[in-house]
Formats: structure tokens, C-alpha cells, sequence
């Protein structure tokens, strides 16, 4: 501790001396060696094969005894025709007398939403059914569902999966060895259904209360585990396995080894990022493809957004995964069917039954290379550490380098007993324009229910009207210091102790998420801290170019940066134009999304953006735009 106590310039460490001297070279030397690091992530020579820690799992230890594949073909028959025959409505009277013919107790729920950017509201119903365990008192619970889309769906159809739903629902109806009840629900409108459902089971709300659920009238036990089915058809060969939860939150391990050790068990190949497992990882081709898998896993993470919707499942203590059926012609790849997925549900509910307390033994926290690897947090946190040590190592050296200079000039003065500065010159005139900066996050946050009220009466939706104030607020940002009033900048001299506390701000925020969104953490940290670290008053070229890379760190233009990036992948063979169409379309639909995610569900990625990286980016913006400063004056000292 005796560098951050003991500052006096006549007893100054070597670390010290080594900080302030090269602080801005090590902190690039760190950014580099992360950044190198985060490819060495994927190589099996570091990473490890998974493994089971439950050992009350015991997955496939039985004999499947699952023969309702018939069953399962006519549900499937008899929902598609429901379906043509009503395409504007989803089937729960026929799903809910199915359920009535097995004898389960079967329940709607109706839920509205109230959709907070316009004064209109939507609604929807849930339905769902539930066995009671012969063995217990309804203390526990599992879910078994699936959302029910309608023909016109954007996505693939879910008939499939509704289909194993029910004949599952008839196999277990009897047995006799379940220890937990499981509920057998049906969703309407995705995320929407599944999130009104479960805060209606555990009877909180989240987000600002734009969805009101209604009431369920019956329950059942703790909610141990939870799958989702999106299937559209049983000729599969493939099940992709989709983790990633609301704000990047994942499920325990072994529930995802488990379901790739049944599906491998029936004969179906495994999928993660919708990628095949390669059969030789540590060949180049095994590498590229695990380092893509990879990469993915952290983009889809870092948005917050669940792939599906079991990924609501996890702010409660529930671990749910999502099976989403995939067909892939190719030669040598079996294609299953009802028998070969009812095997697959029966296998995954009897092994969830073996459980005798909630997952605990294996990891929250990991990256998946491929369906058969993972990257605990033991691995990438040094990864992360070197990344972000920019912040601290930069932060420290100027923290002592304004320390010393202070100290030399106390002494010159004539004192009988000197005492060290603990705290930089100037520290508290950069204050003010903190919290100022601050001020200017939470307006940006605040910003989209009055831009959408503003719009109405204008006739002008909130997909325009929101992007339009946002961009204005960041031009009346842009502008500030070239203004005679209101004008802010920065109080001469003091962008080093700005820089400081700036980069110290950035570290206590990446700490912090790197905790929860590893992913989105070390996406933040790859694009704020080259233009931390590289910032300074400049004139000419220089301060142009600067500028120029700060305002690419925008958060509004990374955020169409990523949406032009994600529209090259999803359409690689348009033109020009039309790419630079869609981009903007995405970008726009990006923005409210995530907005209204916010709201919805409490998806923290715009609060982000708004309270830390936008006041962040403006002290960024004035560092790079105040008035380069004339060297110090060595102070001499006082004579008689």
C-alpha cells in the first residue's frame, strides 16, 4: 500500500516512477495482450471438455419407455388444421380439451400489455396444465413448454413442438415415479406470455408495469427447471441449444450437458450458435469454427436479449434451456422424428426428477466454444483483466504523475515539515462537469417517453420520433464547447485529472459487469478504452482525427455500426442501397427495441448506454476538444 499512501516525491516507489513514466505504454501493452488473449480463449489447449457435477442427474441410466409417437403425429395433424382453420387466433380451446381428455387440471391465464411509448394496448392468453406428483406434496415443480406462433409468424412455426408437448403430457399422465409436478404451458405472443405468466406465478413485477397479468388460479411447487420447444416439424437432425437468458444471464451447466448427452444418446447431432461441433478441434478448421461459435455466443449475450424464452426463466432461480429443431440435408445425417424427441423429453424430465436440490455443483458462469467446450470464469477473467487493466494502469499514473508534480512545487517553498498532496490539483473544478455530464445520461435516459408523446402530436411513431431526440441531444452535445451559452467544456489545466477520474469511472463500471455480461463488458471495454487512453488536447490534423474516432464511439453510431454489421451477415448478396436501407431500418428498430425491452422486461442495455457510456463519451468529447495547454513552468524556489 505504500504507492497509494505515501506519494512524497523523495520516497516515490519504482513502481511509481514506472507509472508515471509509462503508464499510456503499459496500459496498450495490456489492451494488446487481451486482445490477443480473447483468441486463445477457443483453442482446446485452454479451454476444457464439459463434465457433469450433479451426480443425481444419472442421464440415460433408464430405459426410455416413451411409445406416444402416434399420439404425437395426430396432435401435430390436428393443430395445423386448427391453425389453417383459425390463422388469426391461437387454438387454446382445442389445446385446452386436449389437455381435459389426459385429465390434467387446465388453466387460462389472460394477460394485457400496455405498450408504454403510444396509448394502445394488447392482449393475450397462456394456457397451461399440471400433473401432480403421486410422490410428493407439490412442493416442486418442472416446466415443459412452448410458445404457439400463428402461420403469418416471422419465426418457425412451433406446431412440433406443441405436438411432443401434448404427447409427453399423455405419457407422464401415467406414471407413477414423478417426485415434482410439471406444468405443461402454452404461450401467446413470445416473450410477452411468458414473462406475463411467470410474474403472475411468482407474483412480482418487473420492468415499469406495462404488462398486467392476470391471475392464475392454479399452481404448483417451486419451479426447479424449465425447457422450451421451438420445433416446426419432427424431421429434424439436428437440436440447437440456445442458453443465453435476459441481460446475459445463462444456465447452470449441467443442465446444457445434459441435454446434449440425450440428444446424442437418440441419435441426433448437437448444434450450438445453429454450429455443428467439429469432429477435430484443435485442427485450423476446428479453431475457426470455435472461435466463431464463440464470438457469437458473446455478441447474442451482450445484447441482453434472451434467444428464447426460457431465457426469462433465470432472473427467478430456474435453469431452462431452449431446443430449437434444425433440419440440414447432408449426407450421413440421420433425421429423426416424434419417437426420437419424446425419447429426448422423457429422458431430460426423468433425470430433472432425480434431482434433490436446485443446480449449484457446476458453472453460472462460462463460454461456449462449441456444444462439447466450455470457458469457465477462471479462464477468461485473466483475459478480461488484461483488457481492462488500461483504465487502472492509466488511471494510476496519472494520479501520481499530477501528485508528483504538486509535491515538486510544495518543495521549492520554504516549510519546516512538507506534507504530501494525497489528492491532484484541480480535482474538485472537474466535479461539477461530472456530474453535469450525469445530468446529461439521465435526460438521454428520461428521453424516450417524452420524444414518443412529442411525436404523437405530430402523428410522428416512436420508431422515428426516438432516434430523432436522441440524435439531437448528441448534436446539442457535440456543439456545447464551441458555444458562448450555455457552453461546456472543461476548466483549464485540468483535463489529465478529468482523464483520471474518467478511466476510474470506466474501471468500477467493467469490474462490475464483468460479473454479470461478460460478454457485453469486454465488447464496451474493446471500444472505449483505445479512445481513453489515446485522447489529448491536440490542434490541426490530429485534434481531427481524434475527433472523428470519438464520435465513432458514440454509443447511437456503434449501435448502427452493429446493426450494419448484422445486416451484411443476414443479407450478403444485396446492393449498395439497399444494404445501407435495411441497416438504417435495423439501426432504427434496434434503438426502440431495446428501449422498450427496457421498459418491458428491465433489459439494462439502454440504461447502460444512457446513465454510463453516453455522460462517459461526452467527457471523452471534451477532453479531445478543450484548448491545448502550454507546458509547466518548473516553480523555483522562494529566495530572500
Amino acid at each position: 500500500m505504500g504507492i497509494l499512501t505515501d506519494p512524497n516525491n523523495r520516497q516515490r516507489t519504482v513502481i511509481g516512477k514506472v507509472l508515471i513514466n509509462h503508464y499510456q505504454k503499459i496500459s496498450w501493452l495490456s489492451y494488446i495482450a487481451g486482445l490477443v488473449f480473447i483468441f486463445v480463449l477457443p483453442h482446446p489447449l485452454y479451454n476444457n471438455k464439459t463434465y457433469f457435477s450433479e451426480n443425481a442427474l444419472l442421464p440415460g441410466l433408464v430405459s426410455g419407455d416413451f411409445n406416444e409417437e402416434k399420439e404425437a403425429l395426430r396432435y401435430f395433424n390436428d393443430l395445423r388444421e386448427e391453425n389453417a382453420r383459425y390463422p388469426g387466433q391461437a387454438p387454446f380451446p382445442w389445446l385446452e380439451a386436449q389437455f381435459k381428455q389426459l385429465g390434467l387440471d387446465v388453466y387460462r391465464q389472460e394477460f394485457t400489455l400496455n405498450y408504454p411509448l403510444a396509448n394502445s394496448s394488447f392482449s393475450g392468453s397462456n394456457v397451461y396444465a399440471i400433473i401432480r406428483a403421486p410422490k410428493s406434496a407439490s412442493t416442486e415443480a418442472l416446466v415443459l413448454t412452448a410458445p404457439h406462433r400463428p402461420p403469418n409468424s416471422p419465426h418457425q412455426s412451433t406446431d412440433a413442438g406443441i405436438a411432443v408437448i401434448l404427447a409427453a403430457a399423455k405419457f407422464f399422465r401415467r406414471q407413477i415415479y414423478w417426485a415434482k409436478d410439471i406444468i405443461f404451458l402454452i404461450t401467446e405472443h413470445e416473450f410477452l406470455g411468458m414473462q406475463a405468466w411467470l410474474e403472475a406465478y411468482h407474483g412480482v413485477r418487473y420492468g415499469d408495469g406495462s404488462i398486467v397479468p392476470g391471475n392464475l388460479v392454479g399452481r404448483a411447487g417451486s419451479i426447479q427447471a424449465a425447457v422450451n420447444l421451438e420445433i416446426s416439424s419432427p424431421d429434424i437432425t439436428h437440436l440447437n441449444v440456445k442458453v443465453e437468458g435476459l441481460n446475459g444471464q445463462l444456465p447452470n451447466l449441467d443442465l446444457v450437458n445434459l441435454v446434449n448427452r440425450l440428444t446424442l444418446r437418440e441419435g441426433l447431432h448437437q448444434m450450438f450458435q445453429g454450429v455443428e461441433d467439429h469432429s477435430k478441434p484443435d485442427t485450423y478448421n476446428g479453431y475457426t469454427r470455435s472461435l466463431k461459435t464463440m464470438l457469437n455466443m458473446m455478441t447474442s449475450q451482450a445484447t441482453g436479449v434472451p434467444s428464447g424464452n426460457h431465457g426469462l426463466f433465470h432472473r427467478f432461480g430456474i435453469e431452462a434451456v431452449t431446443l430449437e429443431g434444425v433440419s440440414i440435408k447432408r449426407k450421413g445425417r440421420m433425421k429423426g422424428d416424434f419417437y426420437t424427441l419424446g425419447r429426448i423429453v422423457e429422458g431430460i424430465y426423468r433425470s430433472l426428477n432425480n434431482l434433490l436440490e436446485r443446480f449449484h455443483q457446476s458453472f453460472f458462469f462460462y463460454l461456449l466454444s462449441s456444444g462439447g467446450r466450455y470457458i469457465s470464469i477462471g479462464l477468461y477473467m485473466p483475459m478480461f483483466g488484461l483488457l481492462a487493466g488500461g483504465f487502472i494502469f492509466t488511471a494510476l499514473g496519472l494520479w501520481f504523475k499530477l501528485l508528483a508534480e504538486k509535491n515538486d512545487q510544495k518543495d521549492g517553498e520554504i516549510t519546516s515539515v512538507p506534507v504530501p498532496a494525497l489528492v491532484p490539483p484541480n480535482f474538485t473544478k472537474v466535479l461539477p462537469i461530472f456530474v453535469i455530464v450525469h445530468a446529461l445520461g439521465f435526460i438521454a435516459y428520461a428521453n424516450p417517453i417524452t420524444a414518443a408523446r412529442f411525436g404523437a402530436a405530430f402523428k410522428i411513431g416512436p420508431e422515428d420520433s426516438i432516434p430523432i431526440c436522441l440524435g439531437s441531444l448528441s448534436i446539442m452535445v457535440l456543439l456545447l464547447p464551441f458555444l458562448n451559452r450555455p457552453k461546456l467544456c472543461l476548466p483549464p489545466r485540468t483535463w489529465e485529472v478529468a482523464k483520471c477520474v474518467l478511466c476510474l469511472e470506466l474501471a468500477a463500471v467493467a469490474g462490475c459487469m464483468s460479473l454479470c455480461n461478460i460478454s457485453l463488458t469486454t465488447l464496451v471495454t474493446v471500444f472505449y478504452l483505445p479512445s481513453t487512453i489515446a485522447i489529448y488536447p491536440a490542434q490541426g490534423l490530429k485534434r481531427c482525427v481524434m475527433l472523428l474516432f470519438v464520435v465513432l464511439c458514440h454509443p447511437l453510431v456503434l449501435a448502427g455500426l452493429a446493426a450494419g454489421v448484422d445486416t451484411v451477415r443476414t443479407f450478403p448478396d444485396i446492393g449498395l442501397s439497399k444494404l445501407t436501407v435495411r441497416s438504417l431500418e435495423a439501426w432504427r428498430r434496434g434503438v426502440l427495441f431495446s428501449i422498450v425491452d427496457s421498459y418491458i422486461y428491465g433489459n439494462v442495455l439502454y440504461d447502460l448506454a444512457a446513465l454510463v457510456l453516453f455522460p462517459c463519451w461526452i467527457m471523452i468529447y471534451l477532453i479531445c476538444s478543450s484548448s491545448q495547454e502550454e507546458e509547466n513552468t518548473e516553480v523555483k524556489p522562494k529566495t530572500d
